[in-house]
């Protein structure tokens, strides 16, 4: 290993990486809650964390010991203290690694109509909080294609994995005697609202700037570099990519749910990250991780600053 990367190297693969992550991410939530629900996003945080680590771990996705994604997702998390307070859209993130497990598991599976199933169920409960994430139905179709399950039987298996969550729903309303009105209510959550970027706050835009530039970054050369991978490896990534374009061009057109799709961006954003950053070792990455680490640390700092001290 060449001293230019050793740092990079040590970040990247060594032990004390997410345990520092967590005491950060600890101080940070510490210092800025108000309410006892923020707990409860913490706990999801956590549970993404965990599963970030079980999805590297079962899929190989990166060939090399490292706990950077999931670093990288809790620290970023944790310094955007305006994603803590409790919504229902939290558990998007924990909702939506749980669809790429199933999605995985799908891969040249010979009875994929299960996983699958399973992907479209969670996706269906995500968009009981979030209804416009259902946008991202075709591109899951897509991805299926490139993970060789997409049949006749996996793309009914899906359509019914969607509908589940809404025919115990409809059920409910139905027995209460409100389906007209639950009706309505449900297809108004579906009408796309005008392109206004002017409600995001200064924190908001800052987090997006930065965060968006070292993931766009990260995965266009994360993607340069697959060519090294096998076979399996390039289209699991590649899957990541297909949703990580979708949920960022969601976010592009409807600024109102960025608080809901920004940690989905940071989830599935992670994962490249650690890819480029675990396996890559030029003077490009030295340079760029330094860089990357750098915005963060002041985004930090930034988002703390602003939380705490401006009225």
């Amino acid at each position: 290993m060449a001293i230019r990367n050793r740092f990079q190297y040590e970040v990247a693969t060594g032990r004390m990486t997410l345990p520092v992550a967590i005491l950060i991410a600890l101080l940070v939530w510490g210092s800025t809650c108000r309410e006892w629900t923020e707990l409860v996003s913490m706990a999801l945080c956590a549970a993404g964390t965990y599963l970030l680590i079980e999805l590297n771990t079962t899929f190989a996705l990166i060939h090399t010991r490292t706990t950077l994604p999931s670093a990288l997702f809790l620290t970023l998390y944790a310094f955007c203290p305006f994603l803590h307070a409790y919504t229902p859209a939290v558990w998007l993130p924990v909702l939506f690694l749980g669809i790429l497990f199933a999605l995985f598991q799908s891969y040249e599976a010979f009875y994929a109509s299960t996983p699958v199933y399973h992907a479209f169920l969670l996706l269906g409960l995500g968009s009981l909080a979030i209804p416009p994430v259902l946008y991202l139905i075709p591109l899951i179709y897509i991805a299926m294609g490139d993970l060789r399950s997409f049949s006749a039987r996996t793309f009914f298996a899906g359509l019914v994995g969607i509908a589940t969550p809404y025919l115990f729903l409809l059920s409910y309303h139905l027995y209460l005697g409100n389906l007209e009105s639950a009706c309505d209510t449900l297809l108004s959550s579906f009408r796309p609202m005008p392109i206004d970027y002017s409600i995001l706050n200064l924190e908001q835009a800052v987090s997006g700037g930065i965060v968006l530039l070292i993931i766009l970054i990260c995965s266009v050369r994360s993607l340069m570099a697959t060519y090294q991978e096998k076979v399996q490896t390039r289209i699991m990534l590649r899957t990541l990519l297909i949703l990580e374009a979708g949920i960022l061009l969601l976010l592009l057109l409807q600024p109102h749910l960025f608080n809901a799709l920004f940690p989905l961006l940071i989830a599935l954003g992670a994962l490249p990250c650690g890819h480029l950053f675990a396996q890559t070792y030029n003077r490009f990455t030295r340079i760029f991780f330094g860089a990357a680490l750098l915005l963060i640390l002041m985004l930090g700092l930034f988002n703390l600053w602003m939380h705490l001290f401006s009225f």
